[in-house]
């Protein structure tokens, strides 16, 4: 602590210098006799300091302490000392700063240098001794430094620290007063519209402007015995007690919106170093709530209850355009229930500032394997969020929301600086594990990111060459220049750059061409089908070669089967990561062994014997012009539909169909742009009617006329009959199944929740919704989820028909259940998709 208030002192100017807390001192000889000095303190009642000088550095004498030592005591007094020179005498050591010395660094002196010998007090200084450039000499209290330290201390307890204004404590504790008082009082809740723009465009340093202006405007329209707080973020209050009417409350609301409309003057600095002026508009929502307006000041709930309704008010005004105020009314109460994902949303927001803030985050790694063989290579680095109230929060909603809020600047650097110092703990040197990291696209347009990277490159240790940045495709997009000049400026720093979900975007071979991109991630998207689909995977092989042919490596993500991982091999894949391998985890010996020597993960199977390429020999191919005649068939027309492209040349597509199919195959084409499979009805060459699952793409030309439309088809007859007679079986099934006494479930292979039954819900406290989310693994504790997934292997491979196991599952509440289960394969459903079931019940 003292060594941070001696290093950045600058920090606490505001508490002045010693020499405005100094007062004169009489200077003496220091070889004057201690007799004379014990005459001059006798004779004068005001002299406190003397400040001996001779040949050494002056010394600071105190009036009680020169007292002390000249009464002495066992005879060692007044009459033995008063023969001794006062240099002769001994004093406590002086400690001697210049006037201009701040307050905190005088007592970070103080505090380091008071020597503390074993078995004895520390010595005791009354003061400073304080010299000016003139060479003159005064004395500074130590109670009168450390009083004015107290006070500042508790002014920061009390205020915000960049706008000055009072916090949240404050206006806690006013409310709290008014309560106590039965004063009436009227609370406004204000959140400044667009200000998160302001940060992404302009960054930090111009939010924080806007936020010192704002505050500034909030004083001069509010009276004096108004309190003014800030919140935190871009939210403030404003609270009046007393006569404080609706009127003047609604007119000096109205006034603060239209404050908060004209624009703001903040300075930026360029790339080039040049400081340029800037007006950035934004505006405000503001929230009214007030109390009795009887006089008697009472407030159901307490007025701690004016915060909430100022809030709901605020959010009502947010809900009808911004820029606007809403009065709180009891008709409001009703639709909290409508708000409440919003609230809980705000909610959110705190709690992760505060775990950012606290450092209560977790990273979590999934290794990167080279192809074919598995070995780990790396890691991604995932941040996960565990809060003590909410419990394991889902990245997809933590991050969505700082994306959202502008955390995600904070989380980003959070994760950055944490992965770096990881990754340097698991190996410093240059030929160790990578290490991956997100980078969202509100983090690639802060002109900070480059030194941001090198410094947490130059903090930890990691050399450059081992960090990779991931930017998502569909981030490159929204601003490919800005995008690819910062990635570049990244690359100069010897980092890797990986553009992830590759894929996803209407511009994937663009972004190869733009961006230095060292490694391309498939989708998972494709990656699940690339074994199944034929379109799927030549869509893989064709990345593949397009990257290899601009020197970039491919990483295939989700990989889940043993299937994938064959057919990525015999795709020619680099690398790969998913649940096949490994789950994202903490770090732990295990882990650092694996990427230490290079252990292989997973065996993929001999690249020699992978599976061929896709050959899609059951799968017909139409293509059709504008007007739905069909001008291309395949030759597995015959296979499929028992009509050879011949026949089906010069035919209308929808004359094929069942006359109760035709419109949604019309509607399907129109609307094929989200790639949905249509399964419907065809008419085979013999009369009978075959179901068919068809993908329908329509191509367009540069002024959106279509110009063709491509058809993919594959028989599905007997899938859907199967299915049909499912359903049959299905009612009765599900009955059983709710009207269970004990907890089942139905899981698909990964161990995603499909349904669960009343008494598994009552059981951990979740509804069937709120499970549809999750994973088994999400709600069983930590300690049993490894030897739950290991005994579950031999189900899902078929070595054993049911496990049984004693584990415990986490409560939505928080506590721990322990619970016996035991988990079959039901075998593959209509979906062909495996699926578990288990019985639960409770120890």
């Amino acid at each position: 602590m003292t060594a941070e208030l001696a290093q950045d002192h600058a920090a606490f100017a505001g508490l002045g210098t010693v020499g405005e807390l100094s007062s004169p001192v009489r200077t003496v000889p220091a070889a004057l006799p201690a007799a004379a000095l014990d005459e001059m303190f006798r004779l004068d009642d005001g002299l406190r300091w003397v400040a001996l000088v001779g040949a050494g550095d002056p010394v600071l004498v105190e009036r009680s302490r020169f007292a002390m030592l000249m009464s002495g005591r066992l005879g060692y007094g007044r009459l033995l000392h008063g023969r001794r020179q006062l240099a002769d005498l001994p004093h406590p050591p002086t400690i001697l700063v210049a006037d201009d010395t701040p307050v905190a660094l005088a007592a970070a002196t103080l505090i380091q240098e008071r020597p503390v010998r074993s078995g004895h007090a520390p010595d005791r200084r009354e003061g400073f001794l304080v010299g000016d450039a003139a060479g003159g000499l005064r004395a500074a209290a130590v109670s009168a430094v450390f009083e004015r330290l107290a006070t500042y201390f508790a002014h920061q307890a009390t205020h915000d620290p960049m706008t000055g204004l009072p916090n949240r404590l404050q206006l806690m504790q006013r409310l709290a007063d008014a309560g106590r008082t039965g004063h009436s009082a009227v609370l406004l809740y204000i959140d400044l519209d667009r200000f998160k723009d302001v940060n992404d465009l302009h960054g930090h340093a111009a939010g924080d402007q806007v936020l010192a202006q704002f505050a500034d405007r909030l004083r001069r329209q509010c009276r004096a015995d108004d309190l003014v707080t800030r919140l935190g973020g871009d939210e403030f209050a404003v609270l009046g007690t007393g006569a404080v009417s609706a009127e003047h409350a609604g007119a000096l609301a109205e006034r603060l919106v239209l404050e908060a409309a004209v624009p703001f003057t903040v300075t930026r600095v360029d790339d080039q170093g040049q400081v340029n002026e800037l007006a950035v508009q934004i505006g405000a929502s503001i929230g009214v709530a007030h109390t009795a307006t009887d006089g008697s000041g009472s407030q159901p709930g307490g007025l701690e209850a004016l915060l909430t309704q100022a809030d709901l008010a605020m959010y009502r005004a947010k809900q009808h355009g911004r820029g606007r105020v809403e009065h709180f009314e009891p008709q409001l109460l009703p639709s909290a229930a409508d708000t409440a994902a919003t609230m809980t949303q705000r909610s959110m927001e705190r709690r992760l500032r505060a775990a950012i803030d606290e450092d209560a985050l977790t990273l979590h790694f999934q290794p990167v394997v080279a192809l074919p063989g598995g070995r780990a290579e790396g890691v991604e680095a995932l941040a996960r969020w565990t809060d003590p109230d909410l419990g394991v929060v889902p990245p997809d909603q933590f991050i969505p929301l700082a994306e959202r809020t502008g955390l995600i600047l904070d989380l980003g650097r959070w994760v950055l600086d944490a992965a770096c110092r990881q990754g340097a703990a698991w190996d410093p040197g240059p030929d160790g594990p990578t290490v991956a990291v997100n980078v969202s696209p509100i983090e690639i347009a802060q002109p900070g990111i480059v030194a941001q990277v090198a410094h947490a490159l130059a903090a930890s240790g990691l050399p450059a060459s081992r960090l990779c940045l991931e930017v998502t495709e569909t981030a490159a997009i929204e601003d490919l220049a800005v995008t690819a000049q910062r990635l570049r400026e990244l690359a100069d720093l010897g980092v890797r750059i990986a553009l992830d979900d590759f894929g996803t975007g209407h511009s994937s071979l663009t972004m190869l061409r733009e961006l230095p991109v060292d490694i391309v991630k498939i989708d998972r998207s494709f990656v699940r089908q690339v074994a199944t689909n034929v379109t799927d995977a030549v869509l893989v092989r064709l990345v593949i070669d397009t990257a290899h042919s601009l020197g970039m490596t491919v990483c295939a993500e989700g990989v889940e089967e043993a299937a994938q991982a064959e057919q990525l091999v015999a795709l020619g894949c680099d690398t790969a990561q998913g649940w096949f391998y490994a789950r994202p985890a903490p770090t732990s010996p295990h882990l650092a062994w694996a990427l230490r020597s290079k252990q292989e993960l997973g065996t993929p199977g001999d690249p020699t014997t992978a599976p061929p390429l896709l050959s899609g020999s059951d799968e017909m191919v139409l293509v059709s012009d504008a007007t739905r005649v069909i001008t291309y068939a395949s030759a597995t027309s015959t296979q499929v539909l028992g009509r050879s492209p011949a026949d089906l040349v010069g035919t209308i597509t929808l004359d094929l169909l069942h006359d109760d199919d035709r419109p949604a195959a019309a509607a399907a084409a129109i609307g094929s742009h989200n790639r949905k499979p249509l399964v419907h009805r065809a008419r085979h060459g013999d009369g009978s009617y075959r179901w068919l699952s068809t993908t329908v793409t329509v191509v367009v030309d540069d002024c959106g006329m279509v110009t063709s439309i491509l058809s993919l088809s594959r028989d599905v007859t007997e899938v859907v009959q199967a299915r049909q007679a499912l359903e049959r079986s299905q009612q009765q099934f599900r009955l059983a199944f709710d009207r269970a006494p004990i907890g089942m479930t139905l899981t698909r292979i990964d161990g995603t929740f499909v349904l669960a039954n009343a008494a598994f819900e009552r059981l951990v406290g979740r509804t069937d919704a709120e499970l549809s989310a999750l994973r088994v693994d999400d709600i069983t504790h930590p300690d049993d989820r490894r030897a739950d997934e290991s005994n579950l292997a031999e189900v899902r491979s078929g070595a054993s028909c049911v496990h049984h196991i004693d584990k415990r599952y986490v409560h939505a509440d928080g506590t721990v259940l322990p619970v016996s289960v035991s988990t079959s394969l039901a075998g593959h459903l209509d979906d062909g998709t495996a699926y578990l079931v288990a019985h639960v019940l409770e120890r």
